[in-house]
């Protein structure tokens, strides 16, 4: 008897700690930042916009991603991408990068983390 008692102690305890530290759980920003830079100077680019697309042609569903910035002084479009990610989901995603409409690359977003890119135009 005193060892059944002990054993649903036990696992009572187990059970509310495990549930404690599942709710302390917090999700992480997921950020982009795109740095444009000049190609014959690298000099930053200011006022260029920067596009971040899931791009589905051929699909005549609108795109689940699709966000515009204007890079800053620094040269910098930052992405905040909070909205779309859900805590658990494996993987964020991988979108075009275009700036000033034309397509300069690929980047794969990671998730809760922030992701850095530059480009030169």
């Amino acid at each position: 008897m005193i060892f059944k008692t002990s054993l649903f102690r036990l696992l009572f305890i187990t059970l509310i700690a495990a549930f404690m530290l599942s709710s302390c759980y917090k999700k992480q920003d997921t950020i982009v930042i795109i740095n444009v830079r000049d190609t014959s100077t690298s000099d930053v680019v200011v006022g260029a916009a920067v596009q971040l697309v899931y791009d589905t042609v051929g699909n005549p569903n609108p795109a689940l991603i699709d966000v515009t910035a204007t890079t800053d002084p620094q040269g910098q479009a930052v992405f905040n991408f909070n909205d779309y990610y859900k805590s658990g989901q494996a993987g964020f995603a991988v979108l075009d990068c275009k700036v000033n409409g034309t397509l300069m690359r690929v980047i794969q977003i990671e998730e809760e983390v922030t992701t850095e890119e530059t480009i030169t135009i």
